[in-house]
């Protein structure tokens, strides 16, 4: 009799400890997959966010400066990849289908963007800092971006459905939201990343090609941004001013358009060099921003400048 109550009192032990035992395992798996979910839907909202800074943002020839169409773009691009939770590339119309891992059932991933900053965020515009600038045209102040999915239990099994733990199991497998940042207020995402758009400056590809020199025909070189904002800045600043037309005037010479502009804008493809023929310096040909060489100076520029911080160039 002892030994049959000892085996009995064993197996209610075990059928106890092993009810704990599978909860705790269970519902570990399971905050650790809402974990990584949760990473995920965070890491789209960044996404967009990073994204959009890739974008072109701003065409200075007509004073377009903070584009929206950067954001659309980016929040276009960041649903695309991230509607599966992978991100690694464009699912092409697969898709808008739950995720089911081992325990945790997710909806797909929901990025949202507007082209406005997070509520309390200061405006930052062109006009604070005056001068040409003020007169950008910007589109958008900036950006925010958020993400959000809905996530519920699945696969509990029926173990937890007797009356005294039926109140958790429900509760368990309710669905609830999860949002990029911040929680969720009556099932909505209110917090918001936000990120200021555009640097106000010439940063692509085309705003960084070299300028060839034009000499009396005032054409504007492949970089035309560039050779724009240089001549505003000129012309702002009053030219060539008139100095040398009035010399010329007092001693009956004939005067040059000393108002002209022209630039030169060469880079390390062209070795920092301009051919504007035996014009200058002795006649060298050769025009060179520094390092360069002239014989008539003591100091010596001549030095190698490949693959050097602005030209390496260290005077002695």
């Amino acid at each position: 009799m002892r030994s049959r109550t000892a085996r009995g009192q064993s197996l209610v032990e075990t059928a106890l400890g092993l009810m704990v035992f599978i909860t705790i395992l269970l519902f570990g798996i399971y905050f650790a997959e809402v974990g990584a979910l949760t990473l995920k839907v965070q890491e789209a909202a960044n996404f967009a966010l990073w994204d959009a800074t890739g974008r072109v943002v701003h065409d200075p020839e007509v004073q377009e400066w903070q584009r929206a169409s950067a954001v659309t773009g980016a929040l276009a691009e960041a649903n695309g990849r991230y509607v599966d939770f992978d991100g690694r590339g464009q699912v092409n119309g697969r898709g808008g289908v739950e995720i089911q891992q081992a325990i945790a059932r997710a909806r797909p991933i929901r990025v949202e963007c507007e082209p406005e900053l997070p509520n309390g965020v200061p405006t930052l515009g062109p006009e604070h800092a005056g001068g040409p600038l003020a007169a950008m045209s910007v589109q958008s102040p900036g950006m925010r971006c958020t993400a959000s999915t809905q996530l519920r239990a699945e696969r509990i099994g029926r173990f937890m459905e007797p009356d005294t733990f039926r109140t958790s199991h429900r509760l368990a497998g309710a669905a609830f939201r999860v949002c990029a940042a911040g929680r969720a207020t009556n099932g909505v995402c209110e917090g918001r990343f936000g990120l200021f758009l555009d640097d106000w400056g010439l940063s692509t590809v085309a705003e960084g090609r070299a300028c060839a020199l034009s000499r009396n025909s005032g054409t504007v070189c492949a970089n035309a941004d560039y050779y724009r904002w240089a001549e505003r800045v000129y012309r702002t600043n009053g030219g060539g001013g008139g100095a040398g037309s009035a010399l010329a005037a007092l001693v009956g010479a004939e005067s040059v358009n000393e108002d002209q502009f022209f630039m030169s804008f060469r880079g390390e493809e062209d070795r920092y060099q301009e051919n504007i023929g035996a014009t200058h310096a002795g006649g060298q040909s050769v025009w060179e921003t520094t390092p360069f060489r002239a014989s008539n100076l003591s100091r010596t520029y001549d030095v190698p400048r490949e693959n050097r911080w602005l030209g390496g160039v260290r005077v002695r």
